[in-house]
């Protein structure tokens, strides 16, 4: 049962981080080349982040039967 509770909070985690931490799309084009970078390339390093905290979160995991 801990390895069930030990995943939905992996899942919570990555869910929150990506919700709360990333900028919106709005908020980048408004900042954009505060960092040197459009916000084009800014919203594609976002997508690749992203994606790489959701694969971790994911990572060794089965899906869930049905």
């Amino acid at each position: 049962m801990s390895d069930i509770r030990s995943n939905e909070q992996r899942y919570y985690d990555a869910l929150t981080t990506i919700a709360r931490k990333y900028q919106t799309t709005d908020q980048l084009r408004r900042r954009a080349g505060q960092y040197g970078l459009s916000h084009l390339e800014e919203l594609e390093m976002a997508y690749e982040n992203i994606q790489a905290l959701a694969n971790e979160a994911i990572k060794r995991k089965r899906r869930p039967s049905a």
